[in-house]
């Protein structure tokens, strides 16, 4: 029991430590970048604390798979270099003990993992685009400050208010865009009403309503122009981003996903359960890889091993897109990179173990006579 309670404790002091060091990277590049969108404007400052909160669940979602796989590295690559696993060993400590301690701390982060990738980051992400609509119905209509040139969210027109009331209208609106959906070159539409206003749609896309006005159409290389006047005209000055798009996914309840027969909610629901699945599987693939010769050092093979990691999670990345494609069936997914991955922890753990080695060296010998 002592022996359990000191290889639990050692793995979680690393596991934690090296938890808080990524959660602090990732979180101040999220900082960052929320105080990039509120110096442009996109953000108000005071959502700045509320946007930052809210990004903290999906990472440590993330964060939890990885800081265990490095965690077990460093505690049980320190215990190899102090010459612990050998006493441990020439005590009766077998690596399937080892093996059972860490799989068991591993469990634990499994059931935390779940509880963030199933219920809590769905959650944050819900909460995220309540502010995001806040964002859109406050920073949408402020970013049209009256006496600047505003360029719009998809880059197509240019747009100018001269004055604007607390109602959300705009007065005396100047719109000029270049090739609007046209295939002509140097072609241009000049758009000038007395009236504006902008209105925003549930999937994030904005369009400008223009009213009592007149519009010019031409070319620069050519003398015939289209003047046409009306009472209303409409622009969309904001489209859905496929990362609107994948924020919404990732904001849909799972019980919701459960129930739901679309690609995307499937690819979307076996990637949540796939991070706790993760961290049993590199909790397996760890313990192996982390025994290393006391002359070697404790970092001898921590590249090799961070390069399986990436590798793993990559291919899970790559599954989830194909399943969204329609390239994979959905019975297959990506349950099949999970197999793959806890098969080769298996053989890993297999060749550690003297019965391992001895069962392998047979099925070789085998082959040969075979």
């Amino acid at each position: 029991m002592i022996i359990f309670r000191y290889i639990f404790s050692e793995t979680f002091k690393a596991q934690f430590a090296v938890f808080g060091v990524l959660l602090a990277i990732f979180t101040s590049q999220t900082l960052m970048r929320v105080l990039d969108d509120a110096m442009d404007g996109k953000v108000p400052t005071s959502l700045v604390l509320d946007m930052l909160t809210l990004s903290m669940p999906p990472l440590a979602g993330l964060i939890l798979p990885l800081s265990l796989f490095i965690g077990i590295f460093l505690a049980h690559g320190q215990m190899y270099a102090d010459s612990e696993m050998t006493v441990f060993k020439a005590c009766g400590i077998s690596e399937w003990y080892i093996t059972r301690v860490t799989l068991s701390f591993a469990l634990i982060v499994a059931l935390i993992t779940g509880l963030f990738a199933l219920y809590v980051t769905p959650l944050a992400y819900e909460q995220r685009e309540v502010l995001r609509e806040e964002i859109r119905s406050d920073v949408g209509i402020s970013a049209l400050v009256p006496g600047q040139f505003k360029e719009s969210s998809n880059k197509k027109a240019v747009i100018f208010v001269h004055e604007s009331d607390q109602d959300n209208a705009f007065d005396r609106v100047f719109v000029a865009k270049v090739n609007p959906d046209t295939n002509f070159d140097n072609e241009f539409h000049v758009v000038y009403a007395n009236k504006g206003t902008l209105e925003s749609f549930a999937d994030g896309t904005e369009q400008l309503v223009l009213s009592d006005g007149t519009a010019y159409s031409g070319g620069t290389n050519r003398l015939n122009y289209q003047i046409t006047d009306f009472s209303q005209y409409r622009m969309v000055v904001k489209e859905q981003t496929l990362e609107e798009r994948r924020l919404k996914l990732m904001a849909v309840p799972t019980q919701e996903l459960w129930q739901s027969s679309e690609l995307s909610h499937i690819a979307e629901l076996q990637w949540r359960i796939s991070l706790p699945l993760t961290v049993v599987i590199v909790a397996l693939i760890a313990v192996p890889l982390a025994r290393v010769n006391p002359r070697q050092g404790k970092y001898a093979k921590m590249v090799p091993a961070f390069a399986i990691y990436l590798c793993y999670f990559l291919l899970l990345m790559a599954g989830k897109s194909a399943l969204e494609d329609g390239k994979l069936p959905a019975s297959i997914g990506i349950w099949w990179i999970h197999a793959g991955a806890l098969m080769y922890g298996v053989y890993l753990f297999t060749t550690e173990r003297t019965l391992g080695r001895q069962l392998l060296f047979r099925m070789k010998k085998g082959r040969r006579i075979a």
